[in-house]
């Protein structure tokens, strides 16, 4: 490693060890506590100070005393150890220095994969003190040698580790209920991907999701659900465009009893886009995101998140990671994002489906669909999109199998596939039934109950 890596890795954790004493000083970060406490110990750190003024700050919390860079002074003063310490100042500065405490536990794992590498150089000095001196036999030094890095390896994490369940107690658990966003569809930590072609409609849809969630609607149902909080941050469109639909759409919500509450949806638009592989739009979207606490939000275009143009492996981690931080942040919030799919290959009638980029996004989220344009009789007049899955579900959701374009929302959802609804000017709906193109009763999901 260079001199400029190792001064910019040595910083990087200084910052982390500030960070995390720094949420200890903090009295919003209680639920934080038992979790970093387990997490490091006060030999974790670079510096004695550090590790002693870590060991005051568990014992306070443990106590339920109250713990700020004031009420820390004061002890310490008492004790005549203040300014050995650092000084109050600097237990003000260690507050200021946290730039979210929602990622408290990230710095707890910087500082304590920099304790392990440090144990880990310190077992090889020893090993190599013990060949250069032929100390005992090799194999007895060998044995020492593995020992001492596998304590390394096991070092805060075997005392924690539960034995497998055996097959039968496993079995005899209850499966657990999803934490419902919108009952049957998403969960908490759900991630969905919608793709299509160019003015496919995805971004339209994923708004009609966002607004009747954020109204207590279910998105495919004509039911009510227990309204949530949504946030969308549109990186492609000006808000000239945004705000059109999302008025009609607050008005077909209304029509149907449920208007969308003040503080249920959050809207940013950025139509330069943003690029989460740089410090400051993360910082920007963690902020936005800490500060509505969504319990679903959007957003995207994927092609807007990052500036690179790259769409590679080595370009899509930078980005999955920043997705993965806002997910964190948002304590879970389930993600709707929208990808653009491949043009269709020459000769070919129906469009890859899958996202353009690298093959991380096939494997990323919970559930991938695509829309896609569906044929049949009546399908082109009514804009009938199919519902196509690009990879397989990790659990089992209702989904619909197609949606077609028009009333009063942009899209009304379909549960059967293959039946086209028949537009107006052709057949009438008795001789569609009769000569067994829809079933006698189309089974349009906005037209059901549940629950």
């Amino acid at each position: 490693m260079s001199m400029e890596s190792e001064e910019l890795r040595a910083a990087e954790v200084r910052e982390a060890e500030d960070a995390v004493l720094g949420t200890l000083l903090r009295p919003e970060a209680r639920d934080l506590v038992p979790d970093l406490v387990s997490a490091l110990a006060p030999t974790d750190f670079r510096e004695p100070r550090y590790g002693e003024l870590w060991d005051l700050l568990a014992s306070l919390w443990a106590r339920g005393t109250p713990c700020d860079p004031v009420t820390v002074s004061a002890v310490l003063r008492k004790r005549g150890d203040l300014e050995r310490i650092g000084g109050a100042v600097w237990l003000h500065a260690l507050h200021d220095a946290v730039p979210t405490t929602a990622h408290a536990l990230r710095y707890a794992e910087i500082v304590a994969e920099e304790s392990r590498w440090r144990a880990l150089l310190a077992a090889g000095v020893r090993t190599v003190t013990a060949a250069q001196r032929r100390e005992g036999t090799a194999a007895e030094a060998a044995e020492t040698a593995v020992g001492a890095v596998r304590e390394v390896r096991d070092r805060g994490l075997a005392a924690a580790d539960a034995p497998p369940a055996d097959l039968i107690d496993f079995l005899d658990q209850a499966d657990d209920e999803p934490e419902w966003v919108i009952p049957g569809v998403l969960a908490r930590w759900d991630r969905l991907m919608i793709t299509a072609g160019e003015g496919g409609g995805k971004s339209l849809l994923l708004r009609q999701i966002l607004v009747r969630a954020a109204a207590g609607l279910h998105p495919w149902r004509r039911a009510r659900i227990e309204p949530v909080r949504v946030l969308l941050v549109d990186a492609e469109n000006a808000a000239s465009q945004v705000r059109p639909w999302l008025r009609r759409m607050a008005a077909a919500a209304a029509g149907e009893g449920a208007e969308v509450a003040r503080g249920r949806m959050h809207i940013e638009v950025r139509p330069e886009g943003l690029d989460l592989t740089t410090a400051a739009d993360r910082a920007w979207l963690a902020r936005t995101v800490e500060r509505v606490r969504p319990d679903l939000m959007s957003i995207g275009p994927l092609y807007k998140l990052t500036t690179s143009g790259a769409s590679d492996e080595e370009a899509a981690r930078p980005l999955m990671s920043a997705l993965e931080m806002v997910r964190q942040a948002s304590d879970g919030a389930a993600m709707l994002l929208e990808a653009h799919s491949p043009h269709a290959a020459p000769g070919v009638r129906r469009r890859d489906l899958r996202p353009i980029g690298s093959s991380l996004w096939l494997r990323w989220p919970e559930f991938g669909f695509g829309l896609s344009p569906a044929t049949g009789m009546g399908a082109e007049e009514l804009r009938l999109m199919d519902w196509l899955p690009w990879r397989g579900p990790r659990s089992e959701r209702e989904w619909p199998a197609q949606f077609c374009e028009g009333g009063t929302w942009p899209w009304t959802a379909v549960q059967y596939a293959g039946n086209v609804p028949i537009p107006a000017g052709t057949l009438t709906e008795e001789q569609a039934v009769a000569a067994g193109l829809i079933p006698e009763q189309p089974e349009f999901w906005d037209d059901q109950q549940i629950g």
